[in-house]
């Protein structure tokens, strides 16, 4: 039978066939990352993404088997798209890192997916290793090379350095919103005198 929007089969794998359209792959990704973070996780429907991305549902169906398996590869598109961090500097890795979350990291999106831990609990773990850890891991490397050069203090311990770091990104955006133009440099400055050696 083939498939069609109201009948999707699982879609564990790219089906045979004819290659899918990338420009199609992009279009539908990136309405869904915009309608995720206007609208939260409960409000996106594949139907909405059809429309904002102008492609058929089947077409969608024909890539992802359900909006979590969607979301799910949103995050993934998002995580491949970061491009590693090494400014030559353990100062300026942290400045990069932290300004890149304050222009690029939206607390909704956390939070969204939070709400629906309960009912969608791989989504937020979706969401941990695809974007939390390979920053946590892209951040701590960055203090490591910082250790090797002399620059961060060889005793420094790196995870709670890197909660220091992250946290106050979280803390400032949910008690005033987002952080402005030149609040990286300022924290990191603020910080800089426990980290460096």
């Amino acid at each position: 039978m083939p498939r069609t929007a109201e009948n999707p089969e699982s879609t564990s794998g790219r089906p045979s066939g004819r290659p899918l359209d990338e420009n199609v792959d992009t279009a539908i990704l990136e309405a869904a990352w915009r309608l995720l973070l206007e609208d939260g996780y409960s409000r996106l429907s594949i139907a909405r993404v059809a429309e904002a991305a102008k492609v058929g549902r089947p077409a969608i169906y024909r890539r992802y088997k359900d909006k979590s398996d969607l979301v799910a590869a949103v995050i993934a598109d998002k995580t491949a798209r970061v491009q590693p961090v090494d400014t030559g500097t353990a100062r300026g890795d942290l400045i990069a890192h932290l300004d890149f979350a304050r222009r690029r990291f939206t607390v909704q999106l956390a939070g969204t997916l939070l709400v629906e831990q309960r009912k969608h609990p791989e989504l937020i773990e979706q969401f941990r290793e695809g974007m939390l850890v390979p920053r946590r891991d892209s951040i701590a490397a960055a203090l490591d090379r910082g250790k090797e050069r002399g620059e961060v203090r060889e005793e420094l311990d790196t995870l709670h350095a890197v909660n220091a770091l992250m946290g106050s990104f979280l803390y400032y955006s949910l008690s005033v919103g987002s952080p402005p133009t030149g609040w990286a440099e300022r924290v990191v400055d603020t910080l800089w005198p426990g980290f460096s050696a």
